[in-house]
């Protein structure tokens, strides 16, 4: 699997998250629930190994660390000896299975597993242990009297069941067997939520918040699932509506922070968030995981209609919502932004959730916690991009994909060089995002249009240098309710207001009407009450 290893402020990230978090992580505790299937609270402990042994499979891609590599294989070996003869891998005991988080825990299972083959060691053992997995929950779940609706399965009207779509899909691109191609023909057919088609209600011109129930994790999966699918297959009436809900959630759920989620007190749902992210109230603001989620999908939206600007929303999620939830020692993460967004939110670690909602500590797991990191990897496998000997930029921190090199210290500085480090005969081409403002290649100017694609073909030589200057002029960006506020930007950088005045580690410090500011990454980087930020300022 291409990866870039980023070497900027994502890339430092990453390095903080694997000596802090996953080089340390208790691999028995979360393995623990599949081994004992004594999930008999409906909870979601099932979750967690899949969502951060996926993280963990992606940084050992990037850097090949043999730690990380060892403690994978042990890993994946130990969950696979947890599967009994029937295929079935489940934290939850026979009689509770299909009801509370029991699918959504497997489909993790499974969408993990898959990562380590594709990414790690095509052991086909691991190919198979899917195999069985999905087959024994179609002869659970699907069409026939004898199984149940997966509408029926779990939380969330079936949306949360439903977004095994992505596992089902990407078990059919690896197997090209037909029956995984069937259900999830199934799965897109039911709708994926009992509440309405979420696909036909999107094509009808219905809101991300009136969907099903609006709950925005689930939901943003189910579309992932199908897109994925239409990665494979077209399908014009699906492809129409994937690409409305993208346009859709972009525009009025996408917080000026690159996050999304309101609502409920956690920030969980769609519920038109970009026209409320300037209020107050006892709602949450911003949800980490719908962050990792959206960024997720957005990765495969670059893929699947190859639109330049979809990148920006990329750039936009993981320097400002990924970068901004992460503590700055790397242990933790936050649930939610801080709210209210126009004064006196801070940030704060996400807390224990299994303690908090059931009385029995999980080690600290939080969804937020296991899911940022996602996110966050995420970028390594979109940075740069290779197909049909072209060869793509998307992010322009310093990194190192393959013999291609880029420098300069983005988004710090604005000015970044992109050169080839061996004779190379391909087709270069640069996202062009709205602050762009000059291209050379070997000083001679080259034209552009942001937005779209900049693409030259040449036999590259270790002397040609393409450099690429930015405005990062301070933007304002009015709120999108017309309240009158307006949020600061440089370049990708949200800015904010930080208690202390200049943040002395930040990437950024600079000044707007006699008001300092900082990046918003490092904003309020005490995770303390004390240490309050904001981002939306009266003209």
């Amino acid at each position: 699997m291409k990866t870039a290893k980023l070497m900027g402020p994502l890339g430092k990230a990453m390095e903080l998250s694997i000596e802090k978090r996953f080089k340390v992580l208790d691999y028995a505790l979360l393995e623990d629930p599949f081994r004992k299937r004594n999930e008999i609270d409906n909870a979601w402990r099932c979750e967690f190994w899949g969502k951060v042994i996926r993280a963990v499979i992606t940084a050992a891609c990037v850097t090949e660390d043999e730690k990380l590599l060892a403690d994978l294989a042990k890993t994946v070996e130990n969950i696979m000896a947890t599967q009994t003869a029937d295929g079935c891998i489940s934290s939850y005991p026979e009689e509770k299975q299909l009801g509370g988080w029991d699918v959504w825990g497997r489909k993790y299972v499974i969408l993990t597993l898959l990562r380590y083959y594709e990414f790690i060691k095509a052991d086909p053992e691991v190919l198979k242990c899917c195999c069985r997995i999905m087959d024994h929950f179609m002869s659970q779940a699907g069409e026939g009297a004898d199984k149940r609706s997966i509408l029926e399965c779990g939380w969330h009207n079936g949306l949360a069941a439903s977004s095994i779509l992505g596992a089902v899909v990407n078990l059919y691109r690896l197997t090209k067997d037909e029956k995984y191609l069937n259900f999830a023909h199934y799965i897109i057919g039911t709708g994926c939520s009992a509440l309405g088609n979420i696909f036909e209600d999107t094509l009808a011109g219905i809101m991300p918040s009136s969907l099903g129930n609006g709950k925005a994790y689930e939901m943003t999966s189910c579309f992932q699932g199908a897109a994925e699918l239409e990665l494979l297959e077209h399908d014009p009436r699906l492809l129409e509506s994937i690409q409305k809900y993208y346009a859709a959630v972009r525009d009025r759920e996408i917080f000026v922070t690159g996050v999304g989620g309101a609502k409920d007190s956690v920030g969980e749902f769609w519920y038109d968030g970009a026209l409320r992210q300037t209020r107050t109230g006892a709602m949450g603001l911003g949800e980490t995981c719908v962050t990792a989620t959206w960024i997720r999908f957005c990765a495969v939206m670059l893929k699947l209609t190859d639109d330049c600007t979809v990148g920006d929303e990329l750039e936009k999620s993981l320097y400002n919502g990924i970068l901004g939830a992460l503590a700055p020692d790397g242990t933790h993460w936050m649930h939610l932004n801080p709210t209210p967004l126009t004064g006196g939110g801070f940030k704060a670690y996400a807390p224990d959730q299994i303690e908090m909602c059931f009385k029995t500590p999980f080690g600290g797991n939080d969804c937020c916690r296991a899911q940022g990191p996602e996110g966050l990897f995420t970028a390594s496998l979109v940075a740069v991009t290779e197909k049909d000997e072209c060869v793509t930029v998307n992010l322009f921190e310093d990194l190192v994909s393959g013999n291609l090199r880029i420098s300069g210290n983005y988004p710090i500085k604005n000015r970044v060089r992109i050169a080839f480090t061996e004779n190379t005969k391909t087709s270069l081409r640069m996202r062009t995002p709205e602050f762009l403002k000059r291209v050379t290649l070997n000083n001679e100017e080259i034209p552009f249009v942001c937005g779209n694609w900049i693409v030259l073909t040449r036999n590259w030589t270790p002397e040609d240098e393409v450099v690429m200057e930015f405005d990062f002029t301070l933007k304002e960006i009015p709120a999108p309710d017309g309240s009158g506020y307006v949020a600061i930007k440089r370049g990708p950088l949200l800015l904010a207001a930080d208690s202390r005045g200049a943040v002395p580690e930040a990437l950024v410090n600079t000044s707007w009407n006699g008001i300092k500011l900082c990046d918003y990454a490092s904003a309020g980087s005490l995770f303390d009450s004390s240490n309050t930020l904001r981002v939306w300022f009266k003209r």
